[in-house]
């Protein structure tokens, strides 16, 4: 499984963390994690959201751009990597 950490700018709208929490659940992404932070002098939220899925993040990524009131959307590599351990348990059990 893959995982994935967006970085992602927005307008101070209440509804645009549901709309992201639903995009994200409707292209098959599992929420390990999320902060949401707004600054309330320039009116724009930040909402880092840790992912993970064995799909490829520009499925999510490309959605995401497309709702309304979203400034922009990052991919975070530092917080990308496949699960290892997994990985390797599964290499490893039939032997």
């Amino acid at each position: 499984m893959n995982h994935y950490q967006l970085i992602i700018s927005v307008d101070d709208k209440q509804v645009v963390l549901e709309r992201i929490l639903q995009v994200t659940r409707y292209r098959g992404f599992l929420i390990n994690g999320m902060n949401a932070v707004v600054n309330t002098g320039t009116q724009i939220g930040t909402i880092e959201l840790q992912v993970s899925s064995e799909r490829p993040i520009e499925l999510l990524v490309d959605q995401i751009n497309k709702l309304i009131d979203i400034k922009d959307v990052k991919v975070d590599n530092r917080g990308s990597h496949q699960d290892s351990a997994q990985n390797y348990l599964k290499s490893t059990q039939y032997k």
